[in-house]
């Protein structure tokens, strides 16, 4: 067949799968117009469709011995292609036929796709298909299926790929209901490998359910880089290989991919970038959440119109007491959804980012909340459900908007529903909890002991080891931090110095303000609940300490600086331009080898954030004391922190540390007094109740403990 007639078979194809299917024999019959070859052709993909389905997009899974077996006439079968004999039948479609076939030189199963000759009759499209396979073929990530080779063998042109043990999600969204765990590994697996594959330039444009795949041991792969563009077109038409696949002309050239995932720019034949992908993976986390595709019509073209003009009906319907990574997952979903590109996340690294973050709070409410958040997302749904019943409402209506939330939303300032876990950490939380210290001169290493803390002092120590916080005195307190600081100095370096009274009231202070979150219902910035904030922190531990033991930076240090820098938030950006958990401004990140568009990705930003603080060791020391300094140069620059030290050299009781210039905050600058003077103090408050999770009713262990986990770090130079 001549690619010319294929396409007239193609066109006859798309407009009778238009058709519903009582009605498709009487279209046939008058658009074929006595052509009865044209008819046969058609007709018998209409059949193919209907009993294999998307035959491009089927995966070669491993089904049952019964189903594998198929057709025994078909010629194919012991036929010898290259290194590779096929073995049996998978599937078959109007595009070819696609085999399961074992590699004769590696003694392994392979997928064996077949092209047809009125394909590869097309030199510039072969050509075109080649490079891009062959592109596709080079990523090497675990969540993309392998591409082993694209070849030729008397005239025989084929692709052969991984052969996956496994279900496609649309097989897993259907027949089971997937947990809001599952939903969420399978979702942050899938933003994985688009991250892989956006960096080597290449976008997928077909992001499906029939495209990703999970195989029996979890592993979820993306199925077919490079292969969407496999049967593009002059001129934009709609394709036989499915009744949802259409094509376009683009500025950069053809695109392809499904009807109901198709981005807005996709469908208008625009330009596309990696954020068409990301579109189209929130459709597929919309499907996962709700059980349905968020744009449906009665026709493709309707569906069009619906992903063009209207907004998705409600995600899930939510009571008060939905658990949090719910509303959080919904936040993330409705940022794909945006019909300007400009306004969804711009990046699939920021997008892995914000799923990655759900974990350690959905691992809190499953400690936390008495109904499992799985349950939660049925209830949800099945809540949904009954508004839907009780309700009739056009997709951008306002009672479907007011279903989900009671306002809407723009893309940077969601109001609602407020995802309560992910909000700007704005710089108002230091002014909110911070007031004046008491000023004056004092010594460090002091010879009068505290008010009260004679022999009953050391005795209220030992007592406050396992009493809660909250229920100790203030003596107590005041001596529990003291003890405290102690422990944590000695594990920021060697030679700590001990506090007089006014240092450790200031840390108390920041202490004393931490410890009131705990419980907070709050969604204000600097007002989440600590037991929040410390699970979220759990995940990236063991990344931090491997980073910083590498570098030989104390692992506290690392530990706890993301803490008063962003809450653990890892795209958080503040309002001076510095980004991410550690809070780099975008010309920092750039000397430590870090791009803007990867300063949410904490692969990069944290052995970067280790580099820095030891450049920092290296000019000021590494013992306890100058480790305060370093703290300190990271929140206003290491050589005012080196000027501010010569100017109090000749000032009493002068000491190389931090606390010297808390001391003579009042001789400094405003800017000092205002902000700097307390960024060490907060560093020390956030330390000591991460460190002692019991005296603070935290559900999680003392996160240093989670570094011994890691595996031991090679030191760099």
């Amino acid at each position: 067949m001549t690619p010319e007639r294929w396409r007239q078979v193609e066109d006859i194809l798309q407009a009778a799968l238009d058709h519903p299917p009582q009605t498709r024999a009487a279209f046939l019959n008058e658009a074929c117009a006595g052509d009865d070859e044209l008819k046969g052709e058609a007709s018998s993909l209409i059949s193919a469709h209907d009993e294999a389905g998307d035959f491009m997009e089927r995966p070669a899974i491993a089904e049952d011995a019964r189903v594998l077996i198929g057709n025994l006439h078909d010629a194919n079968i012991g036929r010898v292609v290259g290194p590779y004999r096929i073995v049996e039948r998978l599937g078959a479609g109007g595009m070819g036929e696609v085999y399961l076939a074992q590699d004769a030189r590696l003694n392994r199963p392979v997928a064996l796709k077949i092209l047809p000759s009125y394909f590869v009759s097309d030199a510039t499209r072969l050509r075109r298909f080649q490079r891009e396979a062959r592109a596709a073929s080079a990523l090497n990530h675990p969540n993309i299926l392998t591409i082993h080779e694209v070849g030729e063998f008397e005239d025989v042109h084929f692709i052969a790929t991984e052969y996956i043990d496994g279900q496609t999600l649309r097989e897993l969204v259907t027949g089971q209901d997937l947990s809001l765990e599952e939903v969420l590994d399978v979702a942050v697996q899938v933003a994985s490998g688009l991250v892989a594959a956006h960096a080597a330039g290449i976008i997928h444009r077909d992001i499906k359910p029939e495209n990703i795949m999970r195989r029996t041991d979890g592993i979820v792969k993306i199925l077919d880089f490079g292969i969407a563009k496999l049967t593009e077109q002059l001129t934009p038409e709609f394709s036989s290989e499915a009744p949802t696949v259409i094509k376009a002309q683009t500025e950069t050239g053809v695109v392809m991919g499904t009807v109901g995932y198709m981005s807005p720019e996709q469908a208008r034949g625009l330009s596309v970038d990696e954020r068409t992908d990301i579109w189209s993976f929130g459709v597929v986390l919309y499907e996962m959440l709700a059980r349905r595709t968020p744009f449906a019509g009665d026709t493709r073209l309707d569906t069009l119109v619906a992903i063009l003009e209207y907004d998705p009906p409600p995600l899930l319907q939510f009571t008060n007491d939905t658990p949090a990574p719910l509303r959080q997952l919904q936040s993330i979903v409705e940022k794909t959804l945006r019909k300007e590109k400009r306004e969804r996340h711009q990046t699939a690294t920021e997008m892995l980012a914000d799923l990655r973050s759900v974990k350690p709070e959905l691992d809190l409410a499953g400690m936390l909340e008495a109904q499992p958040a799985s349950a939660s997302l049925r209830a949800a749904r099945d809540l949904r459900r009954g508004s839907e019943k009780s309700k009739t409402f056009a997709p951008d209506s306002p009672t479907s908007i007011a279903l989900t939330a009671p306002s809407t939303a723009s893309a940077d300032n969601q109001t609602a529903p407020r995802p309560p876990r992910r909000r700007v950490f704005a710089a108002r939380i230091a002014a909110a909890l911070l007031v004046a210290v008491v000023a004056g001169t004092f010594s460090y290493k002091i010879s009068v002991i505290r008010r009260g803390a004679d022999s009953s002092s050391v005795a209220a120590t030992k007592a406050t080891t396992t009493k809660l916080y909250a229920q100790m005195s203030e003596a107590e307190q005041l001596a529990f931090v003291d003890e405290q600081e102690q422990r944590i100095s000695a594990m920021m370096g060697e030679s700590p110095v001990r506090l007089n009274e006014d240092a450790l009231r200031a840390i108390k202070k920041y202490v004393d303000a931490y410890a009131a979150r705990r419980g907070s219902m709050s969604d204000e910035a600097g007002g989440e609940d600590l037991r929040v904030i410390y699970a979220r922190a759990m995940s990236y531990v063991p990344l931090i300490a491997r980073s910083f033991a590498a570098r030989k930076v104390p692992v506290i240090i690392g530990i706890y600086l993301p803490m008063i820098e962003s809450e653990y938030r890892t795209c958080f950006v503040n309002s001076i331009g510095a980004k991410g958990m550690f809070q780099f401004l975008p010309q920092t990140a750039r000397h430590y080898g870090v791009a803007y568009e990867e300063m949410c990705d904490m692969e990069k930003m944290t052995p970067a954030a280790a580099h820095y603080i030891a450049d920092r060791m290296a000019e000021l020391g590494d013992d306890s004391e100058s480790m305060t300094l370093v703290l300190l140069s990271y929140n206003r620059g290491p050589e005012w922190v080196r000027n501010t030290l010569r100017q109090l050299r000749e000032t009493d009781n002068y000491e190389r540390n931090f606390w010297t210039l808390f001391a003579h905050r009042d001789q400094l600058d405003e800017v000092f007094r205002n902000e700097n003077a307390h960024y060490v103090p907060m560093f020390f408050a956030a330390a000591i109740i991460g460190e002692n999770p019991q005296n603070f009713e935290l559900q999680t262990p003392a996160l240093s403990t989670l570094t011994r986990t890691s595996a031991p770090a090679t030191a760099l130079p």
